[in-house]
């Protein structure tokens, strides 16, 4: 049977004396849960959707549906969430207070549901992983791979996301782990790899045709294919790299790049694990640029607050930590034919 969410409920207070900083929290023990989920998702629907009239219509219920469960909820908390101005309801100060806490409330709430559902399945915990679109992503299923020998029904979700779009996820705490481009203050993180980046073009290219190193006013004057929603390069230092040119071609993918590249048009700063396979075949070839064709991106492994080195999170961000390590060790060697992580260099720390 699955969790009905609205039929949860609970009592925002705390008993007079008690100090939750202090003590911790009380014991619900013999106490009445009165507030439900579904007036806290009427709440946040009026806010969401400025005012009852919208919020009504996005829970597709009457509005004296939506207006009696916040009133019945201001009486309950004994405290005023909304004030109404004309027809606008504008929240309160103790309703801002509250409004963060109850979404993440809701959020928790629907998440042990997922969790259930996932159970009943036959699947054990999920984890949540927001990754920059450099990182080797072969890396990841190795790292699971090795991680389900001692826990083998660990489902792992994933999004590419940028930098601002995994902070965001993390303060939403709609992901347990984030791998991105900057640490983010307010979050645990460690240095997880480091990611080379090359300057590349077709082998036709006419910056090929000039036979000596490429000044940065020959690399303006060429266009620069930049895949969208990768950021890290905007970080460097060197003008060059950067996104500051009159010709800018803006794809969404790596594949694309390579169909303009092949096309003789234009160069790009690219992750060498990814374009190490078109470089062998000679299908691109490595600019040799004033001040150096190559660059490198730190990346960092970013841990959700609810996420502790004991829990299946964190022993798999440590498996990750790992095999990125192996990885990054490979990578560094003279022979660079493949850069393909070793399935044995996980077995290096002991399973959990």
């Amino acid at each position: 049977m699955m969790i009905d969410p609205n039929d949860i409920s609970f009592h925002t207070g705390a008993p007079a004396g008690v100090d939750r900083v202090n003590m911790g929290v009380p014991s619900l023990k013999g106490r009445n849960l009165r507030i439900s989920l579904k007036q806290w998702r009427m709440f946040h629907a009026v806010i969401d959707s400025d005012g009852f009239f919208g919020a009504a219509d996005s829970l597709n219920v009457t509005q004296s549906t939506v207006s009696h469960a916040v009133a019945k909820l201001q009486d309950q908390l004994g405290v005023p969430l909304l004030v109404l101005n004309g027809r606008k309801a504008k929240i309160t100060d103790e309703g801002r207070i509250l409004l963060e806490r109850s979404r993440l409330l809701v959020r928790h709430a629907i998440e042990l549901e997922k969790l259930a559902e996932n159970l009943r399945q036959g699947w054990g915990s999920e984890i949540r992983l927001a990754s920059a679109p450099i990182f080797p992503a072969e890396l990841l299923p190795l790292a699971l791979r090795k991680f389900s020998l001692s826990l083998p029904k660990v489902k792992l979700r994933v999004r590419q996301a940028t930098h601002e779009q995994a902070k965001s996820a993390l303060h939403n705490n709609t992901v347990d782990l984030a791998i991105t481009t900057q640490m983010t203050e307010g979050f645990v993180g460690n240095e997880l790899i480091k990611v080379e980046h090359v300057a590349v073009a077709h082998p036709a290219s006419v910056l090929f045709a000039l036979k000596r190193d490429i000044t940065s006013d020959e690399l303006r004057s060429q266009c620069q294919v930049v895949i969208s929603d990768i950021d890290d390069y905007v970080a460097t230092e060197a003008s060059y790299r950067l996104s500051l040119f009159t010709q800018v071609w803006n794809v969404s993918s790596l594949d694309l790049a390579f169909r303009v590249l092949r096309q003789g048009i234009g160069y790009a700063w690219l992750p060498r694990h990814e374009v190490q396979q078109a470089l062998n075949e000679n299908q691109v070839r490595i600019l040799p640029v004033v001040g150096g064709s190559t660059y490198t991106t730190t990346l960092y492994l970013l841990h959700a607050r609810s996420v502790a080195p004991d829990t299946v999170t964190g022993k798999f961000a440590e498996r990750l930590q790992t095999c990125s390590r192996c990885y990054q060790e490979n990578t560094r060697a003279p022979a660079r034919a493949e850069l393909m992580p070793d399935p044995a260099c996980c077995d290096d720390v002991e399973q959990h």
